[in-house]
């Protein structure tokens, strides 16, 4: 049987990452959120696509090599001599969180537009996801909304993790009207408790979330999670709420690890609805959705305990043991 695919739109740049022991010495990585995603899907076992831009240079040369080492589908990627790779310098504290310096824009991957996308991609089922990322220009947002509205038309799922860097975003913050509009057509949202409170600006943020929620068709109505560290990941879907806790590990660098839980989200979905089970029947499935949550969480814990993206996201042996 044919696996269905999660395709990731948005962006891939190089991480430079600061050494832990040598703060001075900046190590070089794949990343990007969505790329991430991708990554970790193939890992578990998925089957993946990356959708994006990357430079005519050694930085894109690497990106798609590692991509395509991991397992990931490039046949959506394509290559500019109109603007080099993205860059991100990347420091880590003594817990492993991170804070970023970008250099983008100008960015290849800001150059999509939404003909670069294959006609083959949308003519079998399939999960579209991205993030906010692909919203900080105009260009590039609209091409982030063609291609949710082209997926929705040929009944496709849309993923949405927020996933806020709000010094891309021109005016040093991201556009909360922007962002709750692309997160107002996913069928699946995954929001940070931090991103949760800004978003929902003068609101209260459960008023806000509840508001996500009800806003849509009832049929239609989103899976939604916020995750907060190593506090308990609350799910919200029309089963009802769930809390999920999260156990405590050493922390070594938790680049990646919203995007392994997301990867994990994500290849659970396919192989539910690879296995028969349609959409609807799923939100309504508290006990799937509680084993999909931990599974999730399994995989954040296990890619907060490496260094790196790509290499310190698991394995599906590493996820099941």
């Amino acid at each position: 049987m044919m696996q269905i695919p999660v395709c990731c739109f948005g962006e891939i740049l190089i991480d430079f990452l600061q050494d832990p022991q040598h703060s001075e010495v900046f190590r070089r990585f794949a990343g990007g959120a969505p790329a991430n995603v991708a990554v970790a899907v193939a890992k578990l076992g998925g089957h993946s696509k990356f959708i994006g831009m990357v430079g005519q240079d050694m930085f894109g040369e690497f990106l798609t090599a590692q991509l395509s080492h991991y397992g990931v589908d490039c046949s959506a990627v394509r290559k500019t001599d109109l603007a080099k790779t993205a860059l991100a310098f990347v420091a880590l504290d003594e817990q492993g969180d991170r804070s970023f310096s970008f250099y983008r824009p100008p960015a290849a991957d800001l150059l999509y537009l939404p003909e670069d996308c294959p006609a083959q991609l949308w003519q079998q089922p399939g999960i579209l996801h991205l993030c906010s990322n692909s919203l900080t220009e105009p260009a590039i947002a609209k091409t982030s909304f063609a291609l949710v509205e082209t997926a929705k038309a040929h009944g496709w799922l849309v993923s949405v993790d927020a996933n806020l860097r709000h010094n891309l975003w021109p005016d040093g913050q991201a556009n909360r009207e922007l962002v709750t509009q692309l997160l107002m057509q996913a069928d699946l949202i995954k929001l940070s408790d931090d991103e949760l409170c800004y978003l929902a600006g003068d609101q209260q943020p459960e008023v806000w979330l509840q508001d996500l929620f009800q806003r849509q068709e009832p049929s239609a109505q989103p899976w939604i999670v916020v995750t907060a560290g190593s506090a308990s990941v609350r799910s919200f879907s029309p089963a009802g709420e769930l809390a999920v806790p999260v156990t405590p590990v050493k922390v070594v660098d938790t680049t990646a690890a919203g995007d392994a839980f997301v990867g994990a989200w994500l290849f659970q979905l396919s192989q539910q609805l690879q296995s028969g089970q349609n959409w609807a029947q799923l939100q309504q499935d508290r006990t799937t959705q509680l084993q999909m949550v931990s599974r999730s969480i399994v995989a954040g814990s296990l890619t907060c305990q490496q260094f790196g993206a790509f290499s310190a996201l698991p394995t599906k042996s590493q996820w099941l043991r």
